[in-house]
């Protein structure tokens, strides 16, 4: 008996059963092919995605880019009450973030595009992409983007009260 064009096993298919034991009961020829060709190219992705046994093409994992000690804070409660925050904070030309404190709020900073001018007390310095300060207990600071056209991005991080 000469078996249809959907009923033919062709190469993989008897594989494909076993796999998948449903497969020979689609009916049109193109789908089961586009099926298969998805199936195969699925299996064989998994089979060499593998984690390797040890770190490779990595760097920068050395020494932390900034630390802030938290006991400066006196953070009542435990660690519960707290969450790390991460934000990317956009900033205008010509705009500003008010001066403010980091009693209890630590945090690091770094600028990911454009310039900012931080201001603590009568002192300023001008940061630019890559660099970045931190914002211990003692710090009350406010900035700016000086641009008039072009945006900043600020990567943030900090510790902040959990909302309850």
């Amino acid at each position: 008996m000469q078996r249809s064009r959907t009923e033919k096993k062709i190469g993989f298919l008897p594989l494909l059963e076993k796999l998948v034991p449903h497969i020979s009961s689609v009916s049109r020829p193109g789908v089961f092919s586009m099926a298969a060709l998805a199936l195969l190219v699925s299996a064989a992705a998994s089979a060499t995605e593998t984690a390797p046994e040890k770190a490779v093409g990595i760097s920068g994992t050395g020494e932390p880019v900034a630390l802030v000690d938290l006991v400066p804070h006196q953070l009542p409660g435990a660690a519960v009450d707290y969450d790390l925050r991460a934000r990317l904070v956009k900033v205008a030309p010509g705009g500003a973030i008010n001066n403010h404190p980091h009693a209890g709020r630590p945090g690091i900073v770094r600028v990911v595009s454009g310039t900012v001018i931080e201001y603590r007390g009568s002192a300023s310095r001008t940061l630019k992409v890559g660099e970045f300060w931190t914002e211990t207990s003692d710090v009350v600071h406010w900035f700016r983007n000086p641009s008039t056209t072009e945006g900043a991005e600020l990567w943030v991080v900090d510790l902040v009260p959990r909302k309850k």
